[in-house]
């Protein structure tokens, strides 16, 4: 179990100093620290993602430990060692040996002196408790779901309580998989299943599957080959609902890494053309190794800045896809770090930015053409907000029908637009419309 916890904790610091996601922090641990243990790194990831799920109570709680002093005042291993512990002692359910052992260990974690200066806390936080009768009730919320308070209050003012609530509903959604036909196929589901992966398929999805059971599927022949990729289905979805044919033309904006291009080249059969689009030549490079593995021909990475319109095309083409920057706040199952950087002016940022996107590549929809507009965000702003200023700016623009139809309706009028709650479509929170632009 140290080599667990030491791993989370160096983990848990990287999220905080770098701002990294759980995932790129754990990997960079990983790496770092040279930990082959691949069970002992699956315990040490749950308990970064449980514990940056939890951070503001668990703040709260070693706040009360170490008065008078502050959070600020310790080092990043300190707070990130004391928040461990408090979730252990609080939340986690493990036996109580587990967090005496992270007290054991502790000197050797963070070093004595750091560890001296705060030995008393561990004797105090387990009986801290956080006083909720005392608290506003927007508070209290907050520290019982483990979310920001003003992200409380926007939801439940936006959308009013019930809607609210779904949104806030903690699940571990599953992991999807799409099988990439380009090198792929049938054998590849069959070779998995005799691996003992249980795979089911999603209705309506011609190449995605859920994942039942298995893990280590990134280590599988069939993944490193390219016969398949992990993609949510949210993800899948919006590319089957963008529905590119075999010769068209496709323009895919903010297109780094990769994943919606590689799925628009297998459905158009690697026939036509694609311009992926994206303003990071480092995100660019990830595009390159991406497409380059799942077999991709037809596309062109292109750097340039959808926001100013400098460098894209100056053609029109058959169908535009647009999944711009976005809050993520439709991820934080997944990556709960992102709630914590947001702020209320977040959205807006976000959303003025989308606008530019959005508004620079309509015009580049050839008449007849499509232009499918997605994000993995739940504010209203950043989604049927923008799509209403396109219609309205963009008076030969409509939202169209798309499928297959897994999400619920979009919201302001926009039922053709789909929407998706992690609790209800066990996936990320979502949000596509489909839109078509007149002859």
């Amino acid at each position: 179990m140290t080599e667990s916890l030491t791993l989370a904790i160096e983990a848990l610091s990287w999220v905080e100093l770098r701002r990294l996601n759980e995932e790129a922090a754990y990997r960079k641990t990983v790496k770092q620290l040279g930990v082959a243990d691949k069970e002992k790194g699956r315990e040490a990831y749950r308990l970064v993602l449980e514990v940056t799920r939890r951070k503001n109570a668990l703040d709260y709680l070693v706040g009360q430990g170490i008065e008078p002093r502050r959070l600020s005042d310790l080092s990043l291993g300190a707070r990130n060692l004391l928040r461990l512990y408090a979730y252990l002692v609080h939340y986690s359910g493990y036996p109580y040996s587990y967090a005496n052992s992270l007290v054991e260990y502790g000197a050797q974690l963070i070093g004595k002196r750091e560890f001296k200066s705060i030995k008393d806390s561990f004797d105090l936080i387990p009986a801290t408790t956080i006083p909720f009768t005392n608290l506003a009730e927007q508070d209290q919320l907050a520290l019982r779901l483990f979310f920001p308070s003003w992200y409380i209050g926007y939801l439940t003012d936006t959308f009013g309580g019930n809607y609210a609530e779904k949104l806030l509903a903690h699940v571990d959604a599953p992991s999807y998989i799409r099988v990439n036909s380009l090198v792929g196929g049938d054998e590849t589901i069959d070779s998995l299943q005799r691996q003992g992966y249980q795979l089911q398929g999603v209705p309506g999805l011609r190449y995605g599957y859920r994942l039942l059971e298995g893990e280590g599927l990134t280590s599988t022949r069939e993944y490193r080959r390219g016969e398949l990729i992990l993609q949510d289905l949210t993800s899948i979805l919006a590319v089957e609902a963008a529905a590119p044919r075999p010769g068209d033309t496709v323009l895919d904006v903010c297109a780094a890494p990769g994943v919606k291009t590689s799925y628009m080249a297998q459905l158009m059969n690697n026939q036509g053309r694609i311009i992926s689009v994206d303003n990071s030549i480092r995100r660019l490079r990830s595009w390159e190794r991406l497409t380059e593995r799942l077999g991709v021909s037809i596309a062109k990475p292109v750097l340039a800045d959808a926001s100013s319109g400098r460098g894209l095309p100056g053609f029109e083409v058959d169908v535009v896809v647009v999944d711009p920057p976005c809050t993520g706040t439709g991820t934080f199952n997944q990556s709960p770090s992102g709630k914590w950087r947001l702020t209320p002016r977040s959205i807006e940022r976000f959303s003025r930015l989308q606008w530019r996107i959005l508004d620079n590549v309509a015009k580049y929809v050839k008449p007849g053409g499509t232009l499918l507009y997605c994000t993995c965000s739940v504010t209203v702003e950043e989604n049927e907000l923008n799509v209403t200023r396109l219609l309205e700016k963009h008076s030969d623009y409509r939202v169209a029908p798309s499928a297959p139809r897994i999400g619920e309706p979009g919201l302001m009028g926009l039922r053709e637009a789909q929407r998706f709650v992690p609790v209800e479509h066990q996936c990320t929170g979502y949000f596509l419309a489909k839109l078509t632009r007149g002859q």
